[in-house]
């Protein structure tokens, strides 16, 4: 069994394999929008993702007026969405919902003290848009 080395290094890429990668990259960099939304009460915290793959990052909002909503932009295959919220001492119900390309994907509920939901979706850019 000898070294086997990348295609791109011993005898080049075949057209479908080009092809292939290049669709690949196509959809990895399609945009997506995401609307973050939180209703209820007595929401203490809320974070969610801003970043893609390439470049994670949370941004946190602290006793959040409510509704509250935020919309950002996302690219990437390997990116997932996510928006959590925690309730404070005194309890209360809240829900947090994640839309993108204005479809509901993802719907979570905390209730009672200290209660807490998390929703994470899949990108879309894997399924083709």
């Amino acid at each position: 069994m000898g070294i086997v080395f990348p295609c791109v290094l011993l005898v080049g890429c075949s057209t479908a394999e080009k092809a292939s990668r290049d669709e690949f990259e196509k959809l990895d960099n399609k945009p997506f929008e995401v609307v973050y939304e939180v209703t209820g009460s007595a929401v203490k915290d809320i974070a969610y993702g801003i970043g893609d793959q390439k470049d994670e990052a949370t941004e946190t909002v602290e006793a959040p007026a409510l509704p509250w909503k935020k919309k950002v932009t996302m690219k990437g295959v390997a990116t997932a969405p996510s928006l959590s919220l925690i309730l404070g001492e005194k309890g209360g119900e809240a829900q947090c919902v994640i839309t993108i390309n204005g479809r509901v994907v993802k719907r979570a509920t905390a209730e009672g003290e200290f209660g807490t939901a998390t929703c994470v979706a899949a990108s879309p850019a894997g399924h083709g848009g």
